[in-house]
């Protein structure tokens, strides 16, 4: 297995609860969760992630984001030990970039990281890759459970978390967490 240098990232863990956004009416409808799935072949993972709709196109590296502040992101919370905490996530996923333009593309994949991490309370370390697609409203993020040790106990929807972040601005309120169970 080819190992990718590690990078720490501090996040901000979401709460576990129902579906729907934080930050009231001005959730769009892509960071609005209506479904979630997980399955498991032998050593493939693989898990989905649907919202109310995504646009025909996103504006990345937008100019009210501050640098290096995480702007998109579609994920899954994985709780491999089962010991209600979470320790990886699979996530796709866009940080403001430092100088650079606003990009608007209907080319989500081209723009984000897909990564798998292992999270450590606040700190999450990204420890291999993802494969992800779409179609439609629809994320599909997979891994094999070479990628991180405690995938191997893996092995129902139950231990997964779906979760969305968007933010349009530099304030604490101009952010939307999303999270379905």
């Amino acid at each position: 297995m080819v190992r990718r240098p590690q990078r720490a990232i501090v996040l901000g863990l979401l709460a576990a609860g129902a579906a729907g956004c934080l930050g009231g009416d001005d959730c769009p409808k892509f960071a609005h969760i209506v479904g979630g799935d997980f399955g498991r072949d032998g050593d493939m993972l693989w898990w989905t992630l649907q919202v109310e709709q995504l646009p025909p196109e996103l504006t990345f590296n937008q100019s009210d984001v501050p640098a290096d502040f995480l702007e998109y992101r579609w994920a899954v919370d994985i709780d491999s030990d089962r010991n209600g905490a979470v320790d990886l996530r699979a996530s796709i996923s866009h940080a403001a970039v430092s100088g650079a333009k606003p990009i608007t593309t209907p080319d989500i994949l081209a723009q984000t990281n897909e990564r798998l991490f292992e999270v450590m309370g606040g700190l999450a370390v990204e420890v291999a890759s993802i494969s992800a697609s779409i179609t439609d409203s629809t994320f599909r993020l997979e891994t094999t459970t070479a990628a991180a040790a405690g995938l191997a106990g893996v092995s129902d929807r139950g231990q997964s978390t779906w979760t969305t972040v968007y933010r349009w601005g530099a304030a604490p309120e101009d952010q939307c967490e999303g999270t379905f169970r």
